[in-house]
């Protein structure tokens, strides 16, 4: 890491990335958001306002680009883009010179492929695994609000392990108000936020409906249940201990949360967007293919959204 001013560029700065990239830019780190069209140019004169349950409101001067290229060596890039804009977001990083010697990566993205993706491109010695867990969206151009979630951050050497560099990001993050904490078996904690989201986002996309009233009725709450339970079987299969009582466990904490929340594949669905389908319940039918494993819930979800796949436009 750097010895100077600290370097980070948020690789998709919608709602996710701009409330990681927004706290750590308030703790004094020179941050540059990777957007698009009116966020850009509202980030760019007005700089970001960041409405958070957790961290408070406030506005932080940062810079805004859609050329990569054109960004200096960071010591963290934080990817945050949809798994659609993935190879694009990739070739562009690889464009310039924002990934140079001793560059992290974090990836925000859903999904278990992510980490792999990046380590292709980059080498596995700039990757660390990460899990973030916010509810997180753009309100207007250049204002995000952040109002469930715990806003976590779970960060490991995807090898396993501890190291220095994963102790000194956490206390980076820590430092800015950040709910981070290390792991030393990051595998389990991604399948296990894999789990999560399969549930949370192909439930409230399937439904249009928030957790509160899915939880509200038995037929959907034992759906939710059996998604969890597939995925899970799919990483036991896999070398993955998630035991039927973390199944339990992870639905029983779901049902703690603000029952308003809806999945970001939920989001998408109903704001007419593209949606990850690819990347959640339907990857996860596709390794129980593989592997033997039954996913009938899954497949309920990936069938329904399908059609859906591309957006309303």
């Amino acid at each position: 890491m750097s010895n100077d001013t600290y370097r980070v560029a948020v690789v998709g700065a919608g709602g996710t990335g701009a409330y990681y990239g927004g706290a750590l830019a308030r703790a004094g780190a020179d941050v540059t958001m990777i957007a698009r069209g009116p966020h850009l140019e509202a980030i760019n004169k007005n700089g970001l306002q960041l409405n958070s349950v957790l961290l408070g409101d406030f506005q932080v001067e940062c810079t805004a680009t859609d050329d990569m290229a054109s960004i200096e060596r960071v010591d963290l890039v934080i990817f945050a883009v949809k798994s659609w804009g993935t190879d694009a977001a990739i070739k562009a990083m690889a464009s310039g010179d924002m990934v140079g010697e001793g560059t992290l990566i974090i990836s925000m993205q859903n999904g278990i492929d992510s980490e792999p993706q990046l380590s292709a491109a980059f080498g596995p010695e700039h990757v660390l695994g990460c899990t973030a867990t916010v509810s997180a969206l753009i309100a207007e151009p250049g204002v995000v609000n952040q109002a469930g979630g715990p806003g976590s951050l779970v960060i490991g050497e995807m090898d396993g392990g501890p190291s220095d560099r994963v102790t000194s990001l956490v206390e980076r993050c820590l430092t800015a108000g950040l709910a981070a904490e290390a792991n030393d078996n990051i595998e389990m904690a991604l399948w296990m936020k894999f789990t999560f989201i399969c549930a949370l986002s192909g439930m409230t996309a399937l439904t249009r409906k928030p957790i509160g009233e899915i939880f509200a009725q038995e037929t959907t709450t034992e759906m939710y249940r059996q998604v969890l339970s597939e995925v899970a079987a799919v990483a036991r299969a896999k070398g993955v201990g998630i035991s039927e009582e973390l199944v339990d466990s992870t639905l029983k904490t779901t049902q703690g949360r603000e029952p308003f929340i809806i999945g970001s594949m939920g989001h998408d669905l109903i704001a007419g967007n593209p949606i990850e389908i690819g990347l959640l319940n339907a990857r996860v039918v596709e390794m129980g293919k593989e592997l033997g494993i039954d996913t009938p819930a899954n497949f309920a979800i990936e069938a329904a959204l399908r059609p859906h796949e591309g957006g309303a436009g």
